[in-house]
Parts: C-alpha cells; sequence; structure tokens
C-alpha cells in the first residue's frame, strides 16, 4: 500500500502544463487516473495466478514446502470527492481486497514423520483514506502537495493508522518528453525509510506510435495506442500488497501482518467502451522477491516467516468507470 501511495503523489501534476488553477487540476487529475486504474471513481479488478512451488521458514528455521495450487485476488476501490476548489481538493479513497490460497502437498520440513496436507485459506483487507491535495506553482512550474491519512485492517477489526505527505514539480514538459521529481515523507513506524525520492519521465519515440513510460521505482512500460479505442502496454512493473492475519498460538502475537513485494511483466490491454467504462486486461509472469510475517506495527525487516516461491504467470481483468476518462493520445 505505501508504494501504491508514493507513486499516486509523484503522478499528481505529470501533465500540468497550464498555469490556470483548474486547467492545473484537471490535467494532474486526468494524469493520475490514465495510468492508476485504482484512482478511478469505481474500479474492479480480478487476477489469477497459475500453481507454484513454495518453500518456507519460521524464525529462520525451515519451515514448510508446497505447492500453491491456486492464488486469486479480487480488488474493489472507490474514490469519492468531498471538496472540490479550484486550488485544492478533499477526497476519501475506499479500497477492499479479498485474497484466496489454496495450497497443496504442504510437507514439513522440521519432522518428515508429520503427514502431508492440503489447505485452504482466505483473507479479508480494507483501507479508507482522507486525501487532501493542494495545487500551485513553484518557480513558474506546476508543483503539488498531497497528503493522506489511512486507516486499515480486516472485516473483523481497524488494525493501524499510519499517513504520508509528498511533492512534486515538472522539472521539463515538452511536446514529447516530461520530467519530474518529487518526495514522500511516510508518517509509519513500519516503513523501512523515513522518506522516498521519486523521478518520472515520459517521452514519445519520434516519428513512433510507442512512448515510454518510466516511473521510479515502481515501473518502465512502452505504451501505444491500438484499435480504435485501446491502448497496449508492454513492461515490468513493481507492486506490493498484503493483509493482515489473525493468531491464537500461545506465547505468539495476536496480529500478524503479511506482505509481499512482487515484479510483474508481460502486457496490459485497455479498452475504452466509452469515455466512463475502461475494461482493462493483463497477462504475464509474476516474480515475487518477499514474501514475509511480521508483527502488526513491526518492519517488514523484523519478520518471523518468510516463504520464496516460484515465478508463475498470472491474468487479471478488470472494469473502471471514471466519467473523466479520454484515451492517451
Amino acid at each position: 500500500m505505501k508504494l501504491k501511495f508514493l507513486l499516486l503523489a509523484s503522478f499528481l501534476c505529470l501533465f500540468a502544463n497550464a498555469q490556470e488553477d483548474q486547467t492545473i487540476k484537471d490535467n494532474a487529475t486526468k494524469a493520475v487516473t490514465d495510468r492508476f486504474p485504482s484512482t478511478r471513481l469505481f474500479d474492479v479488478q480480478y487476477e489469477q495466478y497459475l500453481p507454484a512451488d513454495f518453500d518456507s521458514e519460521l524464525f529462520d528455521v525451515p519451515f514448510e514446502k508446497g505447492k500453491i495450487q491456486n492464488h486469486s485476488r479480487l480488488s474493489i476501490s472507490a474514490n469519492l470527492p468531498i471538496i472540490m476548489k479550484p486550488r485544492w481538493n478533499l477526497t476519501t479513497s475506499l479500497r477492499y481486497r479479498y485474497e484466496s490460497f489454496d495450497l497443496n502437498n504442504v510437507e514439513s520440513r522440521i519432522d518428515n514423520t508429520i503427514p502431508s496436507y492440503d489447505q485452504k485459506s482466505d483473507f479479508h483487507y480494507l483501507s479508507g483514506s482522507l486525501n487532501f491535495t493542494y495545487f500551485s506553482m513553484l518557480f513558474k512550474k506546476p508543483f503539488i502537495y498531497n497528503a493522506s491519512v489511512i486507516v486499515d485492517g480486516t472485516e473483523k477489526d481497524a488494525e493501524r493508522i499510519k499517513g504520508f505527505f509528498g511533492a512534486t514539480i515538472i522539472l521539463k514538459k515538452t511536446e514529447r518528453t516530461t520530467l519530474g521529481v518529487g518526495l514522500v515523507i511516510f508518517v509509519d513506524p513500519t516503513s523501512p525509510v523515513p522518506a522516498a525520492p521519486t523521478f518520472l519521465w515520459e517521452h514519445k519515440f519520434e516519428n513512433s506510435p510507442w512512448t515510454m513510460d518510466l516511473i521510479l521505482p515502481q515501473r518502465l512500460l512502452f505504451k501505444r495506442n491500438l484499435f480504435k479505442d485501446g491502448r497496449l502496454s508492454l513492461g515490468s512493473e513493481l507492486g506490493g500488497d498484503g493483509f493482515y492475519i489473525y493468531n491464537n498460538t500461545p506465547g505468539l502475537a495476536k496480529v500478524y501482518d503479511y506482505r509481499v513485494l512482487e515484479v510483474k511483466s508481460g502486457l496490459i490491454y485497455e479498452h475504452s467502451f466509452s469515455k466512463s467504462l475502461i475494461g482493462t486486461f493483463r497477462a504475464g509472469y509474476s516474480n515475487i522477491f518477499n514474501s514475509r510475517i511480521s508483527e502488526r506495527g513491526e518492519k517488514t525487516s523484523n519478520y518471523i516467516f518468510s516463504s520464496k516461491q516460484d515465478g508463475t504467470a498470472y491474468f487479471s481483468l478488470g472494469f473502471s468507470f471514471n466519467p473523466s476518462f479520454e484515451k492517451k493520445k
């Protein structure tokens, strides 16, 4: 979740190149919703992974191994305006995610006399945020501040409150190239760093339908319009998700935080059925770099459980409703 909010803050003013406050705000909003479906008014995404083997450790000791036979994820988001002014906005964002795992032939690496077993687990994650965005100019360049307070948890209880403050400035804006930098400060004791820089570079190649879309540290995509109302993107994206796990084992904490960091490489096809309805199809290969469980409120580096899993193919299908969406030219 931190990574997503960081990138949204960084991208708020990618195409804000006009002097008028309302135009800056409109262009900035369009830049964000154009790239991140979860920031549109309403968005639903279903994701499915193919089977993959895994191996795990508990307290740095070999624990279990087996196969993730089925892993699926359903994500629903809504972004609702509260106060909309020419120079500032106050909005709320609501997120729900359902995650399901089917584990097969799970074997103990501690005691080989324990029979293997199958297990199905599902998890619910919910979050809500209050977001403030201020649009301005600095050194005659678009400059946008963004702050959010986030509460997340499960269907059972709210678990944590966190937040961030970010600022982004566009250094260069031409017909073919846009360069920008930003900084995000985290108000979260579990964050591995107190602040993080961001860098964005969009470049349209000369005499070519392709555009490079680089956002560090999140993604590198090459995009082009396809058919009458479609857009194709090829490249890689870094993403992070997670959820809370409740535990009843004596001597251990009651609530744990599961976090995963993965890189997805492949294609994205978006199709605009109307100015308000957008369909998205993604397919490719996923590599999991970090999959850890730590006590709620602790940094990911202070984990008790970690797992490694083979890379696997995935696909997803989604639909967004966003009245301001327009196909990128």
